[in-house]
């Protein structure tokens, strides 16, 4: 199995605070059947792993595996970093879709921190929302979040 990962060994400070903040604020909305994740790897297929800025899982995986298939993540949410902008936006969209990952997310950091929502349709994501401010959703889960937030 290969692992792809990113050749900078960190992510920048607007990155980590908006990973943490989001972070912070989907874990404290879900309900026990969920879990929230950062940076945890995503079989995509039998011989890649990616790893998302953050997964929603069901709460019943294994804590002790190293990554989960794709097929347990029911959200993964990609932050865009200024090193890897094209791999976040024009790569890992495919990668998740063909992965058979529901839901999708793109958050932009730079204020005004903005979210594009994407749902699997067939086997291609289409934007089912855009954001800035206060972002509400229903699907996968219900969440409320304060996008503005992220870059404080």
């Amino acid at each position: 199995m290969s692992s792809i990962r990113p050749i900078r060994e960190y992510d920048p400070p607007m990155h980590m605070c908006a990973l943490g903040r989001l972070f912070a604020q989907i874990d404290a909305q879900l309900s026990p059947a969920w879990q929230v994740f950062p940076k945890i790897g995503v079989i995509t297929d039998g011989a890649t792993v990616r790893t998302p800025d953050l997964v929603i899982v069901a709460a019943d995986i294994d804590r002790e595996a190293p990554s989960v298939e794709a097929a347990r993540v029911a959200l993964a949410i990609e932050i865009i970093s200024p090193e890897s902008a094209s791999v976040d936006t024009d790569v890992k969209p495919y990668e998740y879709a063909d992965a058979r990952i529901p839901y999708f997310w793109l958050v932009d950091p730079v204020p005004p921190v903005t979210v594009t929502a994407y749902s699997l349709a067939d086997t291609d994501y289409e934007e089912s929302q855009r954001g800035e401010g206060i972002f509400v959703v229903s699907e996968p889960v219900p969440l409320r979040i304060d996008l503005a937030a992220l870059a404080r």
